[in-house]
């Protein structure tokens, strides 16, 4: 055959589909856990991440005394069906195109309640009796917390923004400044 001719049994073809995903949403979420104490906690983290069909979970340096295959608190073995990796720091096991998202109560951080969950990002939390560290903190695309007045377990924390993010990916109509009663109430009105 001469340079350029196509083989004649086989057609060319095209590199488009109009072929839909069965998936409810686009994109991923994954948890990062960084330096876990507590055992209780990394289990309910487990289920939360199963329960909310998270992509994977990062562990960066859990106390030694933390044992993955049996956590009273993870009856369901999540770590059978979402990958567990255990990793020296949490932000050298982010895949490409994936953004970071730091949740910790600093000043400076965006509340929750405002913000807009990327497709594919990566929640990082600290541990238990502390906070991020600042190498992290400085790292990542975006710090948000959860306006309370007082800081959350570290499981109740996954869960808030596990559940915060799937409500608005799955509930387009929920945006900043659209979903508080009041303002919706009033805008009717005029």
């Amino acid at each position: 055959m001469e340079d350029g001719q196509q083989h004649p049994r086989r057609r060319k073809r095209e590199r488009h589909t109009d072929r839909v995903s069965g998936r409810a949403e686009r994109g991923y979420a994954i948890v990062a856990l960084e330096n876990p104490t507590d055992g209780f906690n990394v289990g309910h983290t487990l289920r939360a991440a199963m329960c909310f069909d998270t992509r994977m979970v990062v562990i960066a340096r859990p106390e030694t005394s933390i044992d993955m295959g049996n956590l009273p608190t993870d009856p369901g073995r999540a770590w059978r069906h979402t990958p567990v990796l255990t990793v020296d720091k949490a932000l050298d096991s982010i895949p490409y195109d994936c953004t970071s998202v730091a949740v910790e109560l600093t000043d400076d951080a965006e509340d929750l309640v405002e913000f807009q969950h990327p497709e594919r990002a990566c929640y990082i939390f600290g541990p238990e009796n502390g906070s991020i560290s600042k190498e992290t903190l400085d790292r990542c695309d975006h710090v948000v917390k959860i306006p309370v007045h007082l800081s959350l377990n570290l499981a109740a924390t996954v869960n808030v923004v596990l559940y915060d993010r799937m409500l608005k990916l799955r509930r387009p109509d929920i945006r900043p400044g659209g979903n508080n009663p009041r303002t919706t109430r009033d805008r009717d009105s005029e």
